[in-house]
């Protein structure tokens, strides 16, 4: 594989990105919901710091969510449906190279946005007279862990599938791994064999999101170690890169006609 194309199509996918309205239209949903923290903090009774980063951590992760699944489906399904990605593969570009280049520029407009997500919500703790406790950070890379994963997400199923079917796929996915360690804690109050083998079967399938949240860790001031934080991000970019690698490999394979 030519690295060297794939950062010529990342570059390319972020150059496009920036150009879309979609993004910026998301981002500033994502930035208002983020600033109305302060004003529901005004109107309840207790720590305004819990309450601006409870909302504000989970107004990044909704509005991060929309542009990897938005964007997720539409790079190679969108394309392909649209039907502009002809030109571009009739290039010396191999369909994985694609994929990967493609990802790669989500990725990077992701990371962007969990920064400016991060900054703004410095910003309006700041407002109320508190400051940042390094869990937060921490909260919101693994935002952007979890973002990673489920563009990842959407670019699998978009290799196969229109864009309306891939983003289902992806939400709904994205809300069964926050729901998938119940199933986990059903298998073991379980009284049949069955049961518990199917549902640690799923749960070792499916990806546990909740490993990649620490919004309310963040927002009651509870610390995590720092491994972690590694442990939980290389859980996320294992899960993101066997996708990744599936996507590749049944793209190639699809017939395009």
């Amino acid at each position: 594989m030519n690295f060297s194309i794939v950062l010529a199509l990342s570059w390319n996918t972020v150059r496009e990105l920036i150009r879309s309205k979609l993004l910026y239209n998301v981002v500033i949903f994502a930035a208002l919901l983020l600033g109305s923290s302060l004003f529901v903090a005004q109107l309840t009774v207790g720590e305004w710091r819990r309450i601006i980063l409870d909302h504000g951590l989970s107004a990044a992760e909704l509005g991060g969510g929309l542009i990897a699944v938005i964007v997720g489906v539409n790079l190679i399904a969108g394309e392909v449906e649209r039907r502009t990605i002809f030109p571009t593969l009739a290039k010396p570009i191999t369909r994985g190279a694609f994929v990967l280049g493609r990802f790669l520029g989500l990725v990077a407009v992701l990371a962007a946005n969990a920064v400016l997500m991060l900054c703004l919500l410095a910003i309006l703790v700041h407002l109320a007279g508190e400051s940042l406790d390094a869990i937060v950070p921490q909260a919101m890379f693994l935002i952007f862990i979890e973002l990673t994963l489920l563009a990842a997400m959407a670019m699998f199923f978009g290799s196969f599938s229109t864009p309306m079917l891939a983003a289902g796929f992806s939400l709904a996915l994205f809300l069964i791994g926050h729901l998938v360690g119940d199933l986990r804690s059903f298998g073991q109050r379980s009284g049949s064999e069955a049961a518990r083998a199917a549902a640690a079967f799923f749960y070792r399938l499916l990806p546990d999101l909740e490993l990649l949240n620490l919004k309310s860790n963040a927002a009651n001031r509870i610390p995590v170690t720092a491994g972690y934080v590694v442990t939980s991000t290389g859980y996320g970019l294992a899960y993101a890169t066997v996708l990744l690698l599936l996507s590749g490999i049944i793209f190639s394979k699809r017939d395009l006609k």
